[in-house]
């Protein structure tokens, strides 16, 4: 496979600097490309924000389902002993689709994190729904931090000991994992700041939860997407039962704006970040600080973005902020020159 007008499109933004490191990989029918900046290998980390949702979080609720020890149905007030109000019967279900109608008015700080878990679960449920659950799907993180400190008291250990235990492990990950060293070799820079952080992570909210969270903080290299990406392909039982993967890939929000899965973001014809190379029913994640994968089966196709485009817009503008429309713009154009290279070589 040959991606000459992907290569050149992502080496003139390099030289744009609108990124200072990159990733991209390619697979169709087996046949798979991979291309990276100088600085990078397959075992680089790049830190991927809420890729974390699904190569995580969504992955190990699938996992405690295989085990019998969570069901879709069950409810908040099963996990949490304080007064819930209208929340309490909010559904897992909710939770991993985004239609919990639960949303971030303020973010959770270090002085709420030191509270400990159930007051930073209390924190997020004191705020109004922004919508009666079930009645429309709004993306926000606060949802998959709470599903993230329910599958800590299911599994009874730390959720990035979860991820090592039922993730990591069995389909033999190498390096990927939670809070890396803040000097970690072979590892991309992608937080905003102009400093590094003590967690390194870029998500505010994952840092004050100490550099793991349910809705981001993991670091993966490309190699190791590559195999949890095959073992979605495949429906590897390593991951959790075969019959959860319909389950899982399925749109649950189809009148809505965005489509969702559990976990994961559904294409549908109003997505555009996947430009014109993923068809409706395709499905995967972003992540904050440029990254991307999506996958359609019926295609056999897959393709990961790594990038630190948003660390490269904040430098940019003297650390001052940053119009994140370009990021989004950025996958879709790599999309679209992916399929143009795809067309060209017949093999879409």
């Amino acid at each position: 496979m040959d991606l000459k007008n992907t290569e050149k499109f992502i080496k003139d933004k390099l030289n744009e600097e609108l990124f200072g490191s990159y990733a991209v990989l390619v697979s169709i029918n087996g046949n798979e490309k991979l291309i990276t900046s100088p600085d990078v290998d397959k075992d680089t980390y790049f830190d991927v924000a809420s890729m974390t949702k699904v190569l995580s979080t969504s992955t190990l609720a699938l996992k405690a389902i295989s085990l019998k020890k969570l069901n879709l149905e069950d409810t908040l007030d099963m996990f949490f002993d304080f007064d819930l109000g209208d929340k309490s019967k909010i559904k897992i279900k909710n939770l991993l689709t985004h239609t919990s109608g639960i949303v971030r008015y303020k973010g959770i700080d270090n002085e709420i994190s030191k509270k400990g878990k159930d007051e930073v679960a209390k924190f997020i449920l004191s705020f109004p729904l922004a919508f009666k659950t079930g009645t429309n799907e709004k993306y926000f993180c606060n949802g998959m931090i709470l599903m993230g400190f329910i599958l800590e008291k299911i599994f009874g250990i730390p959720l990035d000991m979860a991820f090592e235990k039922y993730i990591k492990e069995p389909l033999l990950l190498t390096r990927s994992k939670f809070n890396i060293l803040w000097d970690e070799e072979n590892a991309v820079n992608s937080y905003r700041w102009k400093e590094v952080t003590k967690y390194r992570v870029d998500d505010e909210q994952a840092n004050a939860l100490g550099g793991v969270a349910g809705n981001a903080g993991a670091f993966f290299t490309i190699c190791d997407i590559q195999k949890f990406i095959s073992a979605i392909l495949r429906k590897d039982e390593a991951l959790y039962s075969k019959e959860l993967f319909d389950i899982a890939e399925k749109n649950y929000t189809p009148n809505f704006e965005n489509g969702r899965g559990l976990g994961y973001l559904v294409v549908n014809e109003n997505y555009s970040q996947t430009g014109n190379l993923f068809p409706p029913g395709s499905f995967g994640h972003c992540g904050h600080s440029g990254t991307s994968f999506f996958i359609n089966r019926k295609l056999n196709l897959y393709a990961v973005i790594l990038t630190n485009a948003t660390r490269y817009l904040n430098i940019r503008s003297g650390f001052k902020g940053y119009n994140y429309g370009i990021v989004t713009k950025m996958r879709e154009d790599i999309h679209n020159e992916i399929l143009k290279d795809l067309k060209e070589q017949n093999l879409l």
